[in-house]
């Protein structure tokens, strides 16, 4: 049976978030029990290792989007799915922690899967449809991630923390039936200059590449530090990690939910007006005194957060692989930089610092509320002036 290629990629997007983070929950626990580390230096080992997969994914991604222009979409999923077989099995028989940094790194290289997949909608939906096509699969990948440490964290506690590892490499085999059911335009002769990307598109791209950036340094600065802010708002540390399950879940619930309405809402005026409204939510964080609050604008700041990146990742230049490779790696580069500044300003937490760092933060987000009003205003200006002609 054939399936429609949409829906077929949307699924896709969620099995692979789904085994992307199936670690996710126990990453630093399986180093400590498993390769000799304390836990404190297990958590450092865990961020280092996901920042280097980041960084790396970051500069890899225009690559894959200009493969998927020259070769095709569907093959180059296809190599990236077999190259993740290949992490996940590395890690899964790591007997030390180099090894595991090593193939956290290879991960970056064959990080290509999103970058791909954004790709395959962006070249069978209609331009019009883009964004909202877009919007579908981001909620998708949010929400494949949000399952997944769950059932990591419950897989590991009866087959154990390697299994689990086996398990994502798996679920990465089990893809790739599906992939094969996806129907897909073969890719632009080389003579043909429609799929060409150069350096005018490039040009194009830069403002939305500058605001995606912007944008995930807002979305991910928080996620390192949940656990110790809600430490210092009285939570019992018997129960930090049900109420950093609750506060991540919540606020990926919101984006995710928010997000196809939101895109479908939006207009370049709103935008910028959504990303001020999110930068008013994250410094009024550094005041809350209990959880329950601190909660709360987590979901109001995941549902104002949704509204922006279908939209910066939904431009015409972006319908071309390359183009979409450029505006993936803006995104890789946003969740890189949001924690490693956040943790940085935030140091050993002594009261003015988390202040400074929720401001810091909102100001950031000012900032992208700036850039996007600055470039998103005048195109919708030059398109009304191109209509009116």
């Amino acid at each position: 049976m054939r399936l429609d290629t949409v829906s077929a990629a949307l699924v896709v997007q969620f099995l692979v978030s789904v085994s992307f983070n199936l670690m996710g929950s126990f990453m630093p626990l399986f180093i400590s029990s498993e390769l000799n580390q304390t836990l404190i230096e297990a958590t450092g080992w865990t961020g280092t290792s996901s920042f280097i997969a980041s960084t790396i994914m970051a500069i890899t991604a225009p690559f894959w989007g200009m493969m998927c222009d020259r070769i095709g979409t569907k093959k180059v999923l296809l190599f990236v799915l077999a190259g993740n077989i290949v992490v996940y099995t590395g890690m899964t028989f790591s007997t030390d922690v180099i090894q595991i940094v090593f193939f956290r790194a290879l991960q970056g290289g064959f990080g290509g899967i999103s970058t791909v997949m954004f790709a395959i909608v962006a070249s069978t939906v209609k331009p019009q449809d883009l964004k909202q096509a877009l919007s579908y699969q981001m909620a998708a990948m949010t929400m494949g991630g949000l399952v997944s440490p769950g059932i990591g964290g419950a897989l590991a506690a009866v087959i154990g923390y390697r299994m689990t590892m086996l398990t994502s490499a798996v679920l990465f085999v089990l893809i790739f039936p599906l992939v094969l059911k996806i129907t897909l335009p073969p890719p632009a002769p080389k003579e043909s200059e429609t799929r060409s990307f150069n350096l005018t598109d490039f040009k194009s791209l830069i403002p939305d590449i500058a605001a995606l950036i912007l944008v995930y340094m807002c979305i991910s600065f928080l996620f390192p530090t949940i656990s110790w802010f809600l430490s210092s708002l009285g939570v019992p540390s018997d129960q930090l990690l049900l109420w950093t399950t609750a506060a991540t879940v919540l606020n990926g619930i919101a984006f995710a939910v928010a997000t196809p309405a939101m895109t479908k809402a939006m207009t370049n005026r709103l935008m910028p007006w959504l990303s001020v409204a999110a930068s008013v939510a994250i410094l009024a964080t550094a005041f809350v005194f209990n959880p329950l609050q601190f909660i709360a604008l987590r979901i109001i700041i995941g549902a104002l957060q949704a509204g922006i990146p279908a939209n910066l990742l939904g431009g015409k230049s972006g319908r071309k692989g390359t183009g979409m490779g450029f505006l993936n790696s803006a995104r890789f580069l946003g969740m890189a930089i949001g924690p490693i500044m956040a943790t940085t300003i935030l140091g050993d937490g002594v009261t003015p610092r988390p202040l400074y760092m929720f401001a810091t933060m909102a100001g950031i987000s000012l900032i992208t509320a700036g850039l996007i009003y600055m470039t998103h205003r005048k195109s919708e200006e030059k398109v009304a002036e191109e209509k009116a002609i």
